[in-house]
């Protein structure tokens, strides 16, 4: 039944709504069809992944017709990293049906009755808008459509960049994000040379072996850098020299540490970044015009903050209009 499932086709779909997490849905003879890569108003033949009695699961074989809502798509990796999803569809409507789906699993899940809603409010910028960005390093190399056929690229190959969607073993090996402002490309590529160049292994998930495991990025509008290398050995003999070539190579970061990972698992709440060069975090500001009050932050490697900064002054500023603070 599972590949009868595979290769069963539905024609000319209308996408009808959005459903959650990137996907949207449509309807055949009752029965919910949740579709990834397409947007509301699309016309596609989808084929069936998965099928059960009330619900399936689809991906889009062909286009007869695109939704007059799409946009242009920045980023060539959009779909495979496990990053950006929906791209193609312009900012506004983004929000649109992220506040949809809110209110309607508060309703029909919670069963919560809700008042009059306020509109989400959007951030002015819609790329280079993150602080924080973490980058992985990987053995094993997920092939885009586009690379199936290229002799040139192989599967095995060491690559710096995001997960791809639905594997925890394989990573999309990016050229340009759009999600962090630069040196964070230059940085994450600078360091992929580096290893390449000095024999440095890149990590397998699969044997949990391997040099090179992760990366953090923090930029601040104070203008601190603070960097994180995470690796895979306790080896100073390559660390040292690698954290040495990158601060003389990006002298503006203010901050840069590494982190040894013994562990199966990437979490490193559980363990001591070490300082090579600055202070150790950064210190980041955060503005309430109509206040007139400057809020700082200290910040480690470890640190939760929101990671985009001008909403977290958005986020402060509504929270303290709407408490009505008079003390």
């Amino acid at each position: 039944m599972r590949g009868k499932n595979k290769n069963r086709i539905l024609s000319n779909l209308l996408v009808e709504d959005y459903a959650a997490e990137g996907k949207c849905l449509s309807r055949v003879d009752g029965k919910v069809i949740f579709i990834d890569g397409v947007v509301p108003g699309d016309k596609v033949d989808v084929r069936l992944l998965k099928s059960k009695k009330d619900w399936a699961e689809g991906t889009p074989v062909h286009f007869h017709a695109y939704s007059s809502n799409r946009t242009e798509i920045r980023c060539i990796h959009m779909g495979a990293c496990g990053g950006c999803q929906w791209q193609m569809l312009p900012y506004e409507w983004q929000l649109k049906y992220k506040q949809q789906q809110v209110e309607q699993t508060l309703k029909r899940i919670g069963k919560v009755e809700l008042p009059p809603i306020d509109n989400i409010v959007g951030c002015a910028t819609q790329y280079y808008y993150r602080n924080k960005i973490e980058y992985t390093f990987s053995n094993k190399r997920f092939l885009l459509p586009t690379e199936l056929n290229d002799p040139s690229i192989s599967a095995q190959q060491n690559v710096a960049g995001f997960h791809a969607r639905g594997f925890f073993d394989k990573v999309v090996d990016i050229q340009t994000c759009h999600l962090q402002a630069e040196p964070t490309n230059a940085i994450r590529l600078f360091i992929k040379e580096y290893a390449n160049k000095h024999d440095l292994t890149f990590y397998d998930y699969r044997t949990h072996e391997g040099y090179l495991r992760n990366l953090q990025i923090r930029l601040c509008k104070t203008g601190e850098i603070m960097v994180n290398l995470i690796v895979g050995e306790d080896n100073p003999s390559k660390t040292l020299p690698l954290l040495k070539e990158l601060q003389a190579s990006f002298p503006a970061i203010t901050t840069l540490l590494f982190t040894v990972n013994l562990k199966w698992n990437d979490s490193i709440h559980d363990l001591t970044p070490v300082v090579y060069h600055g202070k150790g975090f950064v210190l980041e500001e955060l503005r309430n015009e109509e206040a007139n009050q400057t809020f700082r932050f200290k910040i480690g490697p470890r640190s939760f903050f929101q990671t985009n900064t001008e909403q977290a002054e958005k986020l402060y500023q509504l929270t303290n209009s709407f408490a009505e603070l008079s003390g």
